[in-house]
């Protein structure tokens, strides 16, 4: 899980910033990582390394995410590609920094930390 995980991540970051990449494809990666995030948060709170006040904290980002994700794909929809482009970057970078935050919760260290800032957001 946490190779796939980590291979999300570089994806995300590549879709992100390389103009060869679709916004379609973008997306998909995008909506991917965050399903990763709710079946590793999931795993997480299962196996006890994460509690119940973190996993909630980790998927009202990931509403978040998807909320961002449904705004950028309407904006494309409508014709504006250069702001849908900028929504999915700017998830993406979230999703990044949340991925930073299950793989800390994997190696079993504390995220509170880790999660303050991205809840913020």
């Amino acid at each position: 899980m946490m190779r796939f995980l980590i291979a999300i991540c570089f994806v995300l970051a590549g879709c992100a910033s390389t103009p060869a990449a679709t916004f379609t494809q973008s997306l998909l990666a995008a909506e991917s990582a965050a399903d990763v995030a709710v079946t590793t948060t999931t795993t997480l709170i299962q196996s006890g390394q994460i509690t119940s006040a973190q996993a909630s904290k980790i998927l009202t980002v990931t509403d978040g995410i998807n909320a961002a994700l449904t705004l950028a794909n309407n904006t494309y929809t409508m014709g504006n590609v250069a702001s849908a482009q900028t929504q999915i970057a700017t998830a993406a970078s979230v999703l990044v920094a949340l991925q930073s935050c299950l793989a800390t919760a994997q190696a079993k260290q504390p995220i509170d930390t880790c999660l303050s800032p991205i809840v913020s957001k």
